[in-house]
């Protein structure tokens, strides 16, 4: 097998890239960016109705077996994990959402409104935050810290 040569591509390869004006430089279709943003929105609106699935069972409805009491707190610290990642989730999808925003240089009032709507899913879930929320919040309080947890060990973004 021929050696494969590890240097930059050259740009002339791309010349059919949409994403390249004739000058090559970079563009960008604002448009679709937005459009992409709006898919993303819809996306994360049907996520923010998940939490509701996600009650966890008391210990009492593992029984009294011994063996069943012993798996409760397997059972318990596997929701906790699916609580952890479903909040990373969702604010990892919001972040994207504004990065979206920023690139076609738009801001939407929506954002505010999702960032709340996460704030009360992780309310409901006793979720730890691991994002700043309220970038755009004029309360002027400050976001909770997040304390270290098994994915950010040591509480940081």
């Amino acid at each position: 097998m021929p050696p494969v040569d590890s240097g930059p591509v050259p740009l002339g390869v791309y010349r059919d890239w949409p994403g390249l004006d004739p000058s090559e430089r970079v563009t960008m279709d604002r448009h679709q960016v937005r459009v992409i943003a709006d898919r993303l929105t819809a996306h994360l609106e049907d996520l923010l109705s998940a939490d509701e699935h996600l009650t966890p069972a008391s210990q009492a409805a593992y029984g009294a077996w011994d063996a069943a009491q012993a798996f409760y707190p397997s059972a318990k610290s596997g929701h906790d994990t699916l609580v952890d990642q479903h909040s990373r989730f969702l604010h990892a999808v919001l972040d994207m959402i504004k990065k979206l925003h920023a690139s076609a240089h738009i801001y939407d009032a929506t954002e505010s409104d999702l960032e709340r709507r996460i704030a009360a899913v992780d309310k409901r879930l006793h979720a730890v935050p691991t994002t700043d929320l309220f970038q755009h919040d004029s309360s002027g309080s400050p976001p909770p810290t997040a304390p270290p947890n098994s994915l950010n060990p040591d509480a940081r973004d």
